[in-house]
């Protein structure tokens, strides 16, 4: 039997030949075999755009027809991972070098930090610390000048933090 998602992974793979700046950050199969839903999750170091996506969905439903890769009705989504979605590979973190990030460590840790630094193997940053403010009712985030190193196997889940000032 095929492997549906490696067949994929190919077709994305080569979709994306000599376009350095985009990079998966998921590919993701689920339904039933009579009805199957490819989301495919692309970013790039300046940010996709819906027209980029668009494109891209396109030209890989097409392979997709082509090949008979499904027997029955699919979904295909592309997308982007959106500002909601946590962090989960190397070029997001270094699309984010200078935000400030929410982190769940794998011992249960939880704090905001502002990011400095990505390597292969992990990040460094800056914690912030929230002071009480009494004139408002949100506490005010300042950073703290204690450099961090987190190993990616640390990192349980890292989010963006929105931020409309």
């Amino acid at each position: 039997m095929v492997n549906q998602e490696q067949v994929i992974k190919g077709f994305v793979g080569e979709l994306l030949a000599g376009k350095d700046d985009f990079f998966v950050v998921d590919i993701i199969l689920s339904g039933t075999n009579t009805r199957r839903k490819i989301v495919v999750i692309l970013d790039k170091n300046t940010g996709i755009l819906i027209d980029e996506c668009g494109e891209l969905s396109r030209a890989l439903g097409d392979k997709i027809e082509e090949c008979g890769l499904f027997e029955n009705a699919y979904t295909l989504e592309v997308s982007s991972p959106g500002m909601d979605r946590p962090l989960t590979v190397k070029r997001q973190y270094e699309r984010r070098i200078g935000n400030k990030l929410n982190f769940l460590l794998a011992d249960g840790t939880t704090f905001e930090a502002v990011l400095q630094k990505v390597s292969n193997e992990g990040v460094d940053v800056v914690p912030v610390l929230k002071k009480d403010n009494k004139k408002k009712k949100d506490a005010a985030a300042e950073p703290v000048e204690e450099l961090k190193r987190l190993r990616f196997e640390e990192i349980k889940k890292c989010n963006l933090i929105v931020s409309f000032k």
